[in-house]
């Protein structure tokens, strides 16, 4: 299964310069957006003044119908993303922030989470590469990280965190950062639902999706019930397994190449309905 924003994010990337000073450049830009963010706010204030002119006229209220209505005040903002062309390495870097959350103290866990990460990763690849050049070694390897925002409500937001690395076989891995945006805490499937059998619920109604799946359509494979798997066979989710949520506010439950399916099925997902499960977000 390709990613979309992986084609659409990979000759953007090859042009973009990445600096020694990542820590600085970073830190730099977050205080611009924040600057921005104040300016956006002050913007905001200024439609909620013109509301107060509808009930004086007809017309008025009429033309306010075209203005877009201001989306949620959380929101994801995308930093620069950082690049390395060279030694037969190509690095692409996305760094991400959340801006908006009452809760201060969640948004800075994840911010600095996500730019931990994100400065780990790059750092490893440069000391690869290094690595490389001194052993005087050819090669060719791809690394490519970037965001997702795949649900932005009233209720929750979800975001997604990839990383993509490629060099002969390719496989993308997922972080998941979901927030309850009704009280401000951070989402985990345990946290979610009051029955403690949730595991065994989602569970066997992937294994039923799974069979309707395959029955359907040949080309799809799960590790169900597969005697040459084995101990590989997919029996049940983990209690901390990814997950999102959706713009509709179903639970989907998600698994990394080669976790319940050989590598052509990619990354899988499967949508919890919510007369089976339903999330409680308060």
């Amino acid at each position: 299964m390709k990613n979309k924003k992986l084609e659409e994010l990979n000759e953007n990337y090859k042009n973009i310069k990445i600096p020694d000073n990542l820590s600085y450049v970073v830190d730099e830009t977050l205080k611009r957006k924040k600057k921005i963010n104040k300016r956006w706010l002050s913007s905001v204030a200024a439609i909620g003044i013109l509301v107060c002119g509808i009930n004086l006229s007809p017309a008025f209220a009429n033309t306010l119908e075209q203005i877009p209505i201001v989306g949620d005040i959380v929101k994801v903002i995308r930093l620069s993303n950082y690049s390395l062309n060279e030694n037969g390495f190509e690095v692409s870097i996305g760094v991400s922030k959340v801006e908006g959350l009452k809760n201060k103290e969640l948004q800075e866990n994840i911010n600095k989470e996500m730019e931990k990460d994100a400065k780990k990763l790059y750092q490893e690849y440069i000391k690869e590469t290094k690595e490389l050049e001194k052993d005087n070694i050819p090669g060719r390897k791809m690394v490519k990280s970037w965001s997702e925002t795949m649900t932005n409500n009233d209720k929750v937001l979800s975001l997604i965190v990839y990383k993509y690395e490629a060099q002969g076989s390719s496989n993308t891995t997922r972080k998941f950062y979901n927030i309850n945006k009704k009280n401000e805490t951070a989402l985990t499937l345990e946290n979610m639902f009051s029955t403690k059998d949730y595991v065994n619920i989602i569970s066997e109604n992937i294994k039923k999706q799974m069979q309707e799946q395959m029955k359907k359509d040949t080309n799809k494979v799960y590790w169900l019930n597969d005697p040459q798997m084995k101990e590989g066979n997919f029996t049940k989710i983990n209690k901390d397994q990814g997950f999102y949520i959706n713009d509709k506010n179903e639970l989907v439950i998600c698994f990394d190449k080669y976790e319940v399916a050989p590598g052509c099925m990619g990354l899988v997902e499967f949508t919890i309905p919510s007369d089976v499960l339903a999330p409680n977000l308060g």
